[in-house]
């Protein structure tokens, strides 16, 4: 390869693993204030991603700048192994979490998700067993020929799966509910369809390449995905309005005292600790100490994660 088309390769790259990385870093900032399901769902999907497209880099400038010697001695055969064996499986489980993220997200019936459910674990076996057979046995024991093979062609060609899951999304589109969950769907099956004309350029023009095209679908995946989840974020997770009442009865089966219960109410719409301090007329310690009681009764650890457990539990 030529030193031009080197370097154009590593900028995508680059560019395409910092946004994945980039976002399963807001992803974890979103899980750790609400604890929301979208959020841990997507988490499973580019935890694995990002990792195997650093594996990929690593490998890759591993060959580059390390000596002869190192390449061929023991230790790199080991090496090569545990990179072989890590790259299949982050394969094989990102196809199962993101298959399961994509039935969840379906408008079909609880009956269908769990056939779905049982369909996708199925491949994923099938998929992680036979790739496992062919790899080591197109290698024939040799672990650095064998990751290799697994770093040029396994990633694409789990890949080329996914445009069964956009034609699939593609299909229920009119189904969805409400215009952002339409979004949403539409973005996957854009993304995802066109997986199928992408896997043969990856083989022909990309498969020595640390970069591969199926990366770019992966990135504009996230970018959607993520644009979905915030917006759903910041619309769920504002102070609740004044016109929404919440249950006694929460409070009370949650053990909560008089004193707490209007600490709580003030904080689920948006008051500050000074102003609900000047509203109850109690001073601002006392306000944080009877934070620390609520949170410890409720089991949450912020304000955000109150709101959520009371938009949950707590409407009339």
């Amino acid at each position: 390869m030529s030193i031009i088309w080197i370097f154009v390769t590593d900028i995508f790259l680059f560019l395409s693993t910092a946004l994945v990385f980039s976002i399963a870093c807001l992803c974890i900032l979103l899980q750790v204030k609400a604890k929301d399901s979208y959020s841990k769902d997507l988490l499973k999907i580019l935890i694995p991603l990002a990792m195997q497209m650093g594996i990929n880099s690593l490998v890759t400038y591993s060959n580059r700048t390390l000596p002869p010697q190192i390449l061929t001695g023991y230790n790199y055969v080991m090496f090569s192994l545990a990179v072989t064996l890590i790259s299949i499986s982050l394969t094989s489980y990102l196809l199962y979490s993101l298959s399961h993220y994509l039935i969840h997200l379906l408008p079909v019936g609880d009956r269908e998700k769990k056939l779905g459910v049982h369909i996708v674990n199925i491949i994923v076996v099938v998929f992680f067993m036979s790739s496992l057979y062919f790899i080591i046995a197109a290698s024939n024991g040799n672990w650095i020929t064998a990751m290799d093979i697994t770093l040029d062609y396994h990633f694409s060609s789990g890949s080329a799966l996914y445009f069964i899951h956009g034609l699939v999304t593609l299909f229920y589109i009119k189904k969805a509910k409400g215009r952002e969950e339409e979004g949403l769907l539409k973005g996957i099956a854009m993304t995802f369809i066109p997986m199928l004309v992408l896997f043969p350029i990856d083989m022909v023009f990309f498969k020595h390449s640390s970069f591969k095209l199926s990366y770019i679908c992966f990135s504009v995946f996230s970018i959607n995905t993520y644009y979905f989840i915030s917006r759903y974020y910041f619309r769920t997770y504002e102070p609740v309005p004044e016109s929404l009442n919440i249950k006694n009865n929460f409070f009370i089966s949650n053990n909560l005292s008089e004193r707490e219960e209007e600490v709580s109410r003030l904080l689920i719409k948006g008051e500050t600790n000074s102003e609900i301090g000047e509203k109850l007329f109690i001073s601002v310690n006392t306000v944080k100490s009877h934070i620390k009681s609520i949170y410890r009764k409720l089991e949450v650890s912020n304000r955000i994660q109150l709101i959520h457990l009371v938009q949950k539990n707590g409407y009339n």
